[in-house]
């Protein structure tokens, strides 16, 4: 895992490929997100996931022609705009998926990545490669060996790091087909990686690229990206020795000085650095509430 370029660097890996790329990236509102981390105050949980998406989509931009994220978050778009990502973001369908999709937990997922395919298709982009959200030690150059090893398949997959979920699939002039969740076989449960074998797609053998199948659903996984090396947004949120969240503090501004603010924290004022917060500077105003964690002495706010 330590010899791993730095997260989001790109090298001279770049694809010969003459088709046009695109990635597909399907989110759920945050209230919705990353149910499995419920001991988290919601606002962190909430954080994590959004800290997530954006390291995610830091490094899939720079490995393709497009990205586009399906999600009905209502304040991703401003997101991406502070975070300098040019990313078009589009609705979920709004017709329900099937129902017998929904049985095994992947049906949502599946209708927004098949809805932003249709639409990239429709754009003229030859090779979807959809990814999901969580992956915030991804790489760009992880993107782009996946990409090149999907050379001369209609259809593969990249499985995640216990080998039975999938963290991408990429399309070649075929539909894409998407089945993540699980589903009950012979009185077996059997993850979105065996289910995409069994519809024909073709496994990646990438062992050697962690970053690319470390998707993060516990506090337990956010600790082995934490080792792989998270993106600067998932970083900022959590303790560099143990990969554990910071913790979670709800303040109010007080006070608001040139490029800076003071917020009332564990009884004290203490002064903020504006850098130190993500959201719209103009709203930092006394009485206003933030949220934030404190990591190695420092605040991390955010709206």
């Amino acid at each position: 895992m330590d010899t791993l370029p730095p997260p989001h660097v790109g090298d001279d890996l770049a694809s010969s490929l003459v088709e046009r790329v695109a990635a597909v990236v399907a989110l759920k509102t945050l209230p919705a997100a990353k149910s499995r981390m419920s001991s988290l105050p919601d606002a962190l949980r909430e954080r994590l996931a959004r800290c997530m998406a954006l390291d995610t989509l830091s490094a899939l931009a720079p490995a393709v022609d497009q990205v586009l994220v399906v999600s009905d978050q209502p304040d991703l778009p401003a997101a991406l705009l502070r975070a300098n990502l040019p990313i078009r973001v589009i609705a979920e369908p709004a017709d329900p998926a099937p129902a017998g999709d929904l049985a095994h937990g992947g049906g949502s997922l599946n209708r927004a990545l098949a809805h932003g395919a249709d639409r990239l298709l429709t754009d003229g982009i030859e090779v979807v490669l959809a990814c999901v959200g969580d992956l915030p030690a991804l790489r760009t150059t992880s993107v782009r060996r996946v990409i090149a090893a999907s050379l001369d398949r209609p259809r593969c997959f990249l499985a995640d790091h216990d080998g039975r979920g999938t963290t991408m699939l990429v399309a070649r002039g075929v539909p894409l087909n998407p089945l993540y969740g699980r589903e009950i076989v012979s009185d077996r449960t059997v993850g979105s990686a065996s289910r995409h074998r069994r519809s024909a797609a073709q496994a990646l053998d990438l062992a050697d690229v962690p970053d690319a199948r470390w998707d993060v659903d516990t506090l337990a996984d956010l600790r082995s990206a934490n080792l792989i090396g998270t993106g600067p947004a998932t970083s900022l949120l959590l303790d560099p020795s143990s990969g554990a969240p910071g913790r979670y503090l709800d303040l109010q501004v007080v006070g608001r000085q040139q490029e800076s603010f003071t917020v009332l924290a564990d009884g004290f004022a203490e002064s903020v650095p504006e850098r130190a917060y993500d959201g719209d500077p103009a709203l930092l105003v006394p009485g206003r509430r933030v949220h934030a964690v404190r990591v190695a002495g420092a605040l991390r706010c955010w709206a």
